[in-house]
């Protein structure tokens, strides 16, 4: 077999194999010779078919068969030898063939992984949170499970501020009316909901009355056909409902499945689940700073342009289906800026774990599936369906791969303790996970 390699590109490479027509004739005359044993011919006893009626009956489909494994396995093979880094599917330049009385030759492109410099982790600065969980923030989680539990009763008169309003409405828009047909129903609280201009439009009615105004909805509202959109708007105020929290009783506990029904049992339970999340948001935190620091050291660096496309095609997609529009449908364009950061954090968090041998912990993997399942009624079922399923598991092992990344280089970069309350943790890890 000859192999040549042409660079095309700074990651694109040109791979030409020529594999000896003598040995795909031979492989295929023993596939045939194996067919011969167990092929049923008309005419003919099992075993005893000719070769040329063999020939004639399989040979096509056994020499396309052929060339295929031995395309696949060629290219594996050049691709060890070569030394190569293979950063998405080799793509052939046509359909290889075999010329009949010539050898087996193709070309196949190869995106590869761009070469990175060592990473010296000594000299990154990075920031730790030093935080914990206070009896303050157990109370306002304790607030927090009330809200999730408050029902709402109907009132009269006009909304106020912390009221639910249920709204009936119809919006003509140059595009035409949305809905098509019959009236769109809404729920949203006074003061709450970020749309001003339709709270002001709803403030002065009573259960019942109707009005009509005009409205630039926000770009970011969930019906499609009005995101961004202004339109004449005719709504009914349906009802107007205030807020009844219950109160923390033996219930109320019970309910979060606290057999016991005491409040200590319940502050212990809520402070590990904040603990937890402490701990989980601080790595989160951690992994932004280590992330802003390699983009910042590799601001010039070369990402596949494969990888790029790729990841832009399933943040749109993402966005769409929780938009809920057609994902199939969905515009690459607008993402493809994230998509740069997001593939460029990852193969330079990727290459730190191979440039230092950082292996998967299979222990951590289990670990943090368990943690999940354990937010299921059946959680052993969850744990079996991860590790069932390896888009799932390829997820947990590559989330961590990353922690371990992180806890390595914190181990070695210069690191100094920032005091932060637990809120203000939260709130970093969460602003760190949008810029991602």
């Amino acid at each position: 077999m000859q192999i040549s390699v042409e660079k095309a590109g700074n990651l694109q490479r040109r791979v030409t194999v020529q594999v000896p027509g003598e040995e795909l004739h031979a492989q295929i005359e023993a596939r045939l010779r194996e067919l011969g044993k167990k092929a049923k011919v008309k005419g003919f006893r099992p075993g005893r078919v000719p070769p040329k009626v063999l020939r004639q009956m399989y040979g096509k489909s056994v020499q396309q068969e052929v060339v295929a494994q031995t395309v696949q396995a060629s290219l594996a093979q050049a691709i060890e030898r070569e030394a190569l880094r293979p950063a998405s599917n080799p793509v052939l330049d046509g359909e290889p063939s075999l010329p009949k009385g010539g050898d087996l030759e193709f070309t196949a492109r190869i995106e590869v992984y761009p070469e990175v410099d060592t990473i010296d982790a000594a000299a990154l600065h990075m920031k730790r949170p030093q935080a914990e969980v206070t009896d303050v923030d157990i109370d306002d989680m304790l607030e927090t499970l009330r809200l999730q539990r408050q029902t709402w009763r109907p009132v009269e008169g006009k909304p106020q501020p912390g009221q639910q309003v249920t709204i009936e409405y119809t919006a003509q828009t140059d595009a035409g009316p949305v809905p098509e047909q019959g009236r769109q129903r809404l729920a949203l609280v006074i003061g709450e909901s970020g749309f001003d201009a339709l709270e002001q439009a709803v403030s002065d009615l009573q259960a019942g009355e109707e009005t009509e105004v005009e409205l630039t909805f926000p770009a970011d509202y969930g019906e499609s056909g009005l995101a961004g959109a202004t339109a004449r708007v005719q709504l009914t105020l349906t009802g107007v409902l205030e807020s009844h929290l219950p109160e923390i009783d033996t219930e109320f506990i019970r309910s979060f499945a606290v057999e016991s029904g005491a409040i200590e049992d319940l502050r212990d339970e809520v402070r590990n689940n904040l603990e937890r999340e402490l701990k989980q948001a601080s790595t989160s935190f951690m992994k932004a700073q280590l992330v802003e620091r390699l983009l910042e050291l590799h601001a010039d660096l070369e990402v596949p342009e494969g990888m790029v496309r790729d990841e832009a095609r399933n943040l749109a997609r993402h966005f769409a289906s929780s938009r809920g529009q057609d994902p199939q449908q969905a515009d690459p364009g607008p993402f493809v800026d994230g998509a740069l950061r997001r593939v460029k954090a990852g193969l330079l968090l990727a290459e730190l774990a191979r440039q230092n041998h950082i292996m998967i912990d299979g222990a951590r993997v289990r670990e943090s599936i368990e943690t999940i399942a354990d937010t299921y009624e059946q959680p052993r079922e969850v744990v079996q369906m991860y590790y069932g399923d390896q888009r799932l598991l390829g997820a947990v092992e590559n989330a961590v791969l990353e922690e371990q990344v992180v806890d390595w280089v914190l181990e070695r970069a210069k690191v100094e303790h920032e005091p932060m309350s637990f809120k203000d943790v939260i709130s970093a890890a969460s602003a760190a996970g949008k810029g991602q």
